[in-house]
């Protein structure tokens, strides 16, 4: 039980990191932008859930954690444009640089 809490946890500060800098939403209500946090929440712990499973009965610590979280945080951004998308809300990658407006 006690490995649950560190997805749960991570998943807040790296969502922050994701959806916060990284992706601007263009429209949506703020009503459907959280639906769609929570939704990308319930994705990243079915993936953590699915990835322990299939690698924590031989791997030890290795699939029971580390790899169950650091996948489905590898691909939060990709997923988590889709899950955006099907609540209506469209996710544009921001692009920082020196020239940019």
């Amino acid at each position: 039980m006690v490995e649950w809490l560190i997805p749960i946890s991570l998943y807040w500060v790296i969502a922050s990191v994701f959806f916060g800098g990284m992706y601007d939403a263009e429209n949506g209500s703020g009503g459907q932008q959280l639906l769609g946090l929570l939704l990308c929440f319930v994705v990243y712990l079915l993936l953590f859930w699915v990835l322990r499973l299939a690698l924590g009965g031989f791997m030890g610590p290795l699939g029971r954690v580390i790899l169950p979280v650091a996948i489905p945080t590898m691909f939060l951004g990709r997923y988590g444009q889709i899950v955006f998308k099907l609540v209506g809300v469209n996710m544009k990658r921001v692009i920082f640089g020196a020239d940019a407006h």
